[in-house]
């Protein structure tokens, strides 16, 4: 692949995956609000605007992007049917052709949300979000048995622990993580992708397939990437390898981990906003058991590259 498809196609995956949150985002926003045919129109209007744009890039993406996406898009599309044909669609038109006899008291007219955990991927997305100064696992999201994409976001000061225990592996195909400060995530090796957005003065340790970071600044990765990590608007970066002892199996791939490739800075240069992890500042120590209180702010301040917290 030239060197300006390769670049297509990272961008176009990048765009894609965003594009493709946001509309996941809207159905859950809308699902349970009694949406009017023209709002559920509008969320189909933007899927069939994602198709096509996948459609013009067919071709140019790496077999494994495509078949990402197309996943993403089919579940998207499958999601918009089962909306326009939830009866709290059909049923506000309804009343509004006999007012005589509103039909909200009939059971067969009661709103039918789509799934809590609708995914793009796998029709399963359990997400956290909005919460503070809390340590979660996967007993935190909504269906403790995690599975398909999962999604973090808007957290401050957390701690997260997805790491499998007893040698139980989550399915996870995806993970995506938005807007995060002062917080450390200690992700299990998963087959698929993590794409993440607007991270802050974090600590990050995950192994996948690919691994995309946009809009970040001051965070530590502790990586195992089967291709090159991709960074694009981030400054202060350093990246290691996963810590072996909290791998539960040997790895056999090699680690592209440290071949990191920014978007940012195409050019043959070094670039200045990321590096590697000197091994003396490198953790040894991880928050693997709960805590609360004044001790998870104390290992937040340990191990946080920033000098401790920054958000009060």
């Amino acid at each position: 692949m030239s060197e300006s498809k390769w670049s297509f196609a990272q961008n176009f995956y990048a765009e894609f995956q965003v594009k493709a949150a946001e509309i996941t985002s809207r159905l859950d926003d809308i699902k349970c609000d009694n949406p009017s045919l023209e709002t559920v129109q509008a969320v189909a209007a933007d899927v069939s605007r994602l198709a096509k744009s996948l459609a013009d890039a067919t071709g140019s993406l790496p077999s494994y992007d495509q078949r990402q996406c197309e996943m993403q898009l089919k579940s998207l599309e499958k999601a918009v049917e089962v909306l326009r044909g939830s009866p709290s669609v059909v049923s506000k038109f309804a009343f509004r052709r006999k007012v005589a006899r509103p039909e909200v008291d009939d059971p067969a007219t009661c709103a039918v949300p789509i799934p809590r955990n609708v995914s793009p991927a796998t029709g399963s997305v359990n997400a956290l979000s909005s919460l503070s100064g809390r340590y979660l696992t996967s007993a935190d999201f909504e269906h403790r048995h995690v599975s398909g994409e999962l999604t973090l976001s808007d957290l401050a000061s957390c701690i997260v622990n997805l790491l499998p225990k007893d040698n139980r592996n989550m399915d996870i195909s995806a993970i995506h993580v938005q807007r995060l400060t002062d917080c450390i995530l200690l992700l299990p090796r998963i087959s698929g992708s993590i794409l993440l957005h607007n991270l802050s003065n974090c600590v990050l340790i995950a192994g996948c397939h690919q691994f995309r970071m946009h809009s970040s600044t001051n965070v530590d990765v502790y990586l195992f990437a089967v291709s090159s990590p991709i960074i694009e608007h981030c400054s202060g970066i350093r990246f290691a390898g996963y810590p072996g002892a909290l791998l539960e199996d040997p790895v056999e791939q090699n680690n592209t981990a440290l071949a990191v490739q920014d978007f940012s800075h195409i050019r043959s240069t070094p670039s200045p906003n990321w590096c590697i992890l000197p091994e003396n500042h490198r953790q040894q120590c991880w928050p693997v058991s709960p805590l609360e209180g004044q001790g998870l702010l104390d290992e937040l301040k340990r191990i946080l590259p920033g000098n401790g917290i920054t958000r009060n």
